[in-house]
Formats: C-alpha cells, structure tokens, sequence
C-alpha cells in the first residue's frame, strides 16, 4: 500500500470510529476520532464539521462555534447543507436544552461566537426566524467574518423565500 492509501484508510477508519461514537452518545470521544482524521486530511472539512456537532452536544459550545467556523472557511458550500442535527445529538430533549443552555451563556457574555453557533442550530432545525435574529446579531458583533457571513447568507434567503 502507498502512503495515500493508508493515510486514507486511517481517516476514514477515525471518522467511522467517531460516527459510531456519536451514536452511542461519547461525544468527547469521538471528538477526539474527529481529531485524529483531521490529522490525515487536514484540508478536509467533514472531520471539523463533526468535532463541531460532537462539542457542541458535549456542551463546549465556544469550541463547536470554533470548529463550524473553521469548516465553514474551508468549504463555504457547507451553509448550504441540511443535518439532521437531533438524529446527530440523539435526541430532541437534548439538542433542546444544549439551545436553550447556548443561549443563557450567550446573554450572559454577549458572544458573537455564541450567536453564530445559535444561528446555525436554529437553521439547521428549521427555526429560520430565530436564526435570523441569532445571526443578525452576530453579523453586528464580528462583522467581517467568512464563516459568518456565508451563514447569513443562507438564512436571510430561506428567511426571504419562507423555506425551512
């Protein structure tokens, strides 16, 4: 085998691993696999994207905002990807209370990073009114950002045409 293959094979191993982690609900374990596949294709975003929906349902949402960012900045068609984010997180009650605990932290410390995370929770569950206000303020806060920008892009038009 050539160095490729294997390096292939090792990322889509640690990117298995961390799905099936995700699965089973040891999300700072498969951040961790997310992690490790990075480490083979850095410039692959799938691995950021899940250490940022797996720190997310982790609770360390400073570091998911982080991560989607830098996912977003790699591959900016990602904004225009629908995830199925409870059937990700495990369930409903759960992805409910990581928003509403998003959202206390994010009053509490007036987070840009915080509303852009928001923005992209509430779009990605079909809350486009909320995603809007969430991304508009953080369009305000960090203006000038890629990642932000291209989110907000997508929701001012599902927001526009009345899609979910």
């Amino acid at each position: 085998k050539t160095f490729a293959t294997r390096s292939t094979d090792k990322f889509n191993s640690y990117m298995r691993t961390a799905e099936d982690l995700m699965k089973r609900g040891r999300f700072y374990r498969a951040a961790d696999a997310y992690t490790l596949a990075s480490l083979y294709k850095p410039d692959d975003p799938l691995p950021y994207v899940g250490k940022s929906h797996s720190l997310l349902a982790s609770g360390e949402y400073m570091s998911s905002a982080y991560f989607l960012a830098k996912a977003i900045n790699m591959f900016g068609e990602y904004v225009n990807i629908r995830v199925d984010l409870v059937a990700m997180i495990g369930d409903k009650d759960k992805l409910e209370s990581r928003i509403a605990d998003i959202a206390a932290w994010q009053k509490k410390s007036g987070s840009g990073e915080l509303q852009f995370l928001l923005g992209y929770v509430y779009y990605q569950t079909g809350r486009i009114k909320e995603a809007k206000e969430a991304i508009d303020a953080a369009a305000e806060k960090i203006s000038g950002n890629f990642a932000v920008t291209a989110l907000k892009k997508v929701i001012d038009a599902s927001a526009e045409t009345g899609n979910n």
